[in-house]
């Protein structure tokens, strides 16, 4: 399962979760944009906003042990936490906790990342005995999603002046000290988690749970590796029949979490697979087309296009030792691939 940790280029998106074995990949191929910026102080407090101002991508994670994390996100359309997000949200994960997100439209997120040291003066103003005993132990204290509340704004503004008035990066943390506002963002980071705690995150209807695990089952099955003699190729039918559902349930299930039909989301992770394996391979370019098949792209000219439409370079630049140039990689015609045996 190592290509589930592999990361694209966008260094900066994982930094969003700030978590451990962070899974990240584009969703569409073309202009995947991202803007970020970021602060951090000695105390044990980091603020960082991240804007995806064109493609979409995909990003999951597990906030590291003892720390917490809370995001800010504004966004016509983006799956959070499983939910459907328009406009303005906040989730707060703690450490053991998972947070995931997909993206497909102009969206951004402004987190609050919290060290396990910062946590503990959060938690000791927490208010109830019983919310200090879970927030203590991660096992048990789900990630929480909630709706901007007057304390979350408040937090939020706080956030943003110390970004926009403060020197993004992330050197010399230990002689940077704690912000003004750090003893009010304490208070409301504890007003914010108990509030959200007692709202709680609103079940799902069954109906869309029982969609979001059957799409979160497919995009496993894609990703994974095959045993020794089975050959990668999962069509539409075969996951159907795999899984025992009906393929417009699969359909639905991938559109609605991910905004890709199954075949969109099948080329994205195997283009994904072929970018992994390209970069492990030692025997040049010759192996190009050999690895491609093995990822269902039979018709080389075709895949070549949309691995240049998803990464902005031909496969052979992506070899070890540079069969070719970043520079002088062309473009490739982009063609739409079909429902055949192969993704084109």
């Amino acid at each position: 399962m190592d290509e589930l940790t592999f990361l694209t280029d966008q260094a900066g998106a994982p930094a969003l979760l700030n978590s451990r074995r962070p899974r990240l990949y584009r969703l569409k191929g073309g202009a995947l944009h991202l803007a970020r910026a970021c602060l951090a102080f000695g105390c044990g407090v980091s603020i960082q906003e991240i804007r995806l101002l064109g493609g979409g991508l995909r990003i999951d994670g597990r906030i590291a042990a003892g720390a917490l994390k809370i995001v800010f996100v504004k966004a016509e359309e983006i799956r959070l936490l499983g939910a459907r997000v328009s406009g303005e949200a906040v989730a707060l994960a703690c450490g053991g906790g998972a947070l995931d997100l997909a993206a497909n439209l102009p969206a951004s997120a402004l987190s609050i990342h919290f060290s396990p040291a910062a946590v503990q003066r959060i938690v000791a103003q927490a208010a109830t005995p019983e919310l200090r005993r879970r927030l203590e132990d991660p096992l048990d204290f789900e990630p929480l999603l909630s709706c901007v509340t007057p304390s979350a704004r408040a937090l939020e503004k706080s956030a943003r002046r110390l970004l926009a008035g403060g020197e993004s990066g992330e050197e010399n943390l230990a002689r940077r000290p704690p912000p003004p506002e750090w003893d009010a963002m304490v208070g409301l980071s504890a007003d914010l988690l108990r509030e959200a705690d007692a709202v709680g995150r609103t079940p799902a209807p069954r109906g869309a749970r029982r969609r979001r695990r059957l799409a979160l089952t497919i995009e496993n099955l894609l990703w994974e590796a095959p045993h020794a003699g089975e050959s990668r190729r999962l069509s539409l039918e075969d996951a159907a029949r795999r899984l025992r559902c009906s393929r417009r349930s699969i359909q639905l299930a991938v559109q609605e979490e991910f905004g890709l039909g199954f075949v969109e989301l099948k080329r994205a992770i195997r283009l994904h697979q072929v970018h992994a394996a390209l970069r492990r391979e030692r025997c040049g370019s010759s192996g190009v087309g050999r690895i491609a098949k093995a990822h269902e792209f039979n018709h080389l000219g075709r895949f070549a296009g949309h691995y240049r439409e998803m990464f902005g370079v031909l496969p052979s630049v992506d070899l070890p030792g540079g069969a070719g140039s970043r520079a002088g990689a062309m473009a490739c015609p982009k063609e739409q691939a079909h429902m055949g045996g192969g993704l084109c």
